[in-house]
Order: structure tokens, then C-alpha cells, then sequence
């Protein structure tokens, strides 16, 4: 006979722990937010996954340093005035042909040239370096962590709750899509916020 945990205590504390980690005010927009990575952490998982990220999109471009040097110098004039500053940032050209832009947490930053060359004039590369700037400043990154964080522990919770039951596979099956969907809304609610 298996024991089961009982559902309330857990689910209670983790009701608890979601609205002890609720207390934080995001830097952009002014809004409450959950918090539990923090800027330290931004940053470490930012230097952490900066590098393999720019490997896995065809290493950094460099056949025109003159032009990575004036990307960074509008990179970081838009960061000295953004809502964190403080950020380390940094500003990268990937030789990659698809046009596309990133942003890791801590404000490693990356532009494919393929969408450089689509690029007319500076105020062009200014609106899509800035656009990725807001992402790291409004802590996109680190939301969807704590976001990730909190649906893995609520799986867990569900997973107890319908242990036994023949309803277990289903509805952690029903969690996941719907947590996928969930991060699917929040990631165009962060594209329109950059915007």
C-alpha cells in the first residue's frame, strides 16, 4: 500500500512561496512580478549560455571588425539610457544569414547578419538593438525561468495530487500542453512589451 502526501499542506506552501517570491517590481514596465532570479543570477545565466548560443547560430562575424565595433557603440549607447544600465551588456554580429536578433538574461545580446543586411540605416539598427535591449532590461528571460520554475513544481503537485488514480497521465499530459501554451501567450505578451 503506497502512502500519499497530503495535497493541502503542499499545495498551501507552495501558494505561500509563490506569493512570498510575488514582491518584486519589474525595472521596465513598473508591475509586479514573481522575482526569485535574481540579477546575479541573470547575469551568470546570461555569461553561461552566451557563448554555446552564439556557436549554435555560426560563431561571432568576423570579417568586418569596423562594423561589429559600430554595432556595439549603438548598442551601448541604447543601454547607458535604458531601464538597467547597470547590466553588463554586450552587443555581438553572428554569422548567420537568417535574419534574426536575441537577447539573453544579463544583456548578452546578438544580431544575425543576415538581418543586418536587410538594415537600410542606423535608426533601423537602433529600433531592433533596442528592442532586444528592453527584452534583458524587463527581465524576459529570467520571467520565463520563474515561470518554468513554478509549472514544474505545479506538475509536481499535480503529480501527488492524481497519484494512484487513473487520471494521473491525463491530467499531467493536460498540464504540459497547457503550460507550453502559456508560455507560448506570455512570450508575444514579451515581444509587444519590447515593441
Amino acid at each position: 500500500m503506497s502512502q500519499r502526501l497530503p495535497v493541502r499542506p503542499i499545495a498551501t506552501a507552495l501558494l505561500c512561496a509563490t506569493l512570498l517570491a510575488g514582491c518584486a517590481t519589474n525595472p521596465v514596465t513598473g508591475g509586479a512580478e514573481m522575482g526569485t532570479v535574481t540579477e546575479a543570477d541573470e547575469i551568470r545565466t546570461g555569461e553561461a549560455q552566451y557563448g554555446p548560443s552564439k556557436q549554435g547560430e555560426g560563431g561571432e562575424y568576423r570579417l568586418d571588425p569596423q562594423l561589429s565595433a559600430y554595432v556595439r557603440q549603438i548598442g551601448q549607447g541604447l543601454a547607458r539610457v535604458s531601464d538597467r544600465a547597470e547590466l553588463p551588456y554586450e552587443f555581438v554580429i553572428l554569422d548567420n544569414s537568417v535574419p534574426n536578433a536575441w537577447a539573453l538574461p544579463g544583456g548578452k545580446i546578438a544580431i544575425n547578419r543576415g538581418l543586418l543586411y536587410q538594415l537600410q540605416d542606423e535608426s533601423q539598427l537602433a529600433a531592433v538593438l533596442g528592442h532586444e535591449i528592453v527584452h534583458a532590461a524587463a527581465r524576459h528571460g529570467a520571467q520565463a525561468q520563474e515561470r518554468g520554475t513554478l509549472m514544474n513544481i505545479g506538475l509536481a503537485v499535480l503529480g501527488v495530487a492524481t497519484s494512484g488514480t487513473m487520471f494521473q497521465d491525463l491530467a499531467l499530459q493536460g498540464a504540459q500542453v497547457g503550460g507550453a501554451l502559456a508560455q507560448t501567450h506570455y512570450g508575444r505578451d514579451a515581444e509587444l512589451e519590447a515593441d
